[in-house]
C-alpha cells in the first residue's frame, strides 16, 4: 500500500517549507493521482462519534448563561470533504479547509451528489451547517473570509495537515 504513495513522495519532495501546500494543490489540480482519497469518511471518526461521543461532547451545548449553541468543527486538509459531511450529519457546524481551489470545488460537488449518504444521526440535534473554504491552515486569512476569529472552533479533526515544522507551539 505504501508503494502507491512513492510517486506522491517524490512529487512533494520538490515542494519544501512553505511551498509544501502548493504541491498538494497541484496534485488536486491535476486530478490524476488522488490515491489517498478513499471516497468515504474515516471509520475511526465515525466510530468515535457513535461509540465515544463523550470524548468530544455533544454538538449542541449550553454556555454559562444557559444559551444553547451549536459547536463548530474544523477539518483542515479535508480532501473531498467526506469527514466534514459526516460531522454535519451528527449535528456539528462543520467547516472544511483546503489549500486547493480544485479540492474545494470537489467538496461542493461531493456535498450535492451525496446528500442521502449522510442522514441526520440524531433528530434532537439535527444537521449542522456545512462550509468549505479555500485557504492555508497556517495563515489566518481564511478565518477573515468566514468572519471568524482564531480559536472559534470547538473541535479540530486533523489526520493529515499538521507538520511539526510549521507548528508554533
Amino acid at each position: 500500500m505504501l508503494d502507491n504513495f512513492e510517486p506522491v513522495v517524490r512529487f512533494l519532495a520538490h515542494y519544501q517549507g512553505d511551498e509544501y501546500v502548493k504541491g498538494w494543490a497541484e496534485l488536486w489540480d491535476k486530478g490524476d493521482f488522488l490515491d489517498w482519497d478513499k471516497g468515504f469518511p474515516n471509520p475511526a471518526l465515525e466510530d468515535t462519534l457513535i461509540q465515544r461521543r463523550s470524548i468530544i461532547g455533544d454538538p449542541i451545548v449550553e454556555d454559562a448563561e444557559g444559551n444553547q449553541y451549536r459547536r463548530k468543527a474544523l477539518v483542515p486538509g479535508c480532501g473531498r470533504g467526506v469527514d466534514v459531511l459526516l460531522l454535519a450529519s451528527f449535528g456539528y457546524d462543520a467547516y472544511g479547509l483546503e489549500y486547493s481551489h480544485s479540492a474545494v470545488e470537489t467538496c461542493k460537488k461531493e456535498e450535492s451528489e451525496t446528500e442521502g449518504r449522510y442522514p441526520i444521526r440524531n433528530p434532537s440535534f439535527g444537521r449542522g451547517r456545512v462550509t468549505f473554504v479555500q485557504g492555508d491552515f497556517f495563515d489566518d486569512a481564511w478565518l477573515d473570509t468566514l468572519g471568524l476569529q482564531r480559536y472559534a472552533f470547538d473541535l479540530v479533526y486533523d489526520h493529515s495537515v499538521c507538520r511539526p515544522s510549521r507548528l508554533s507551539c
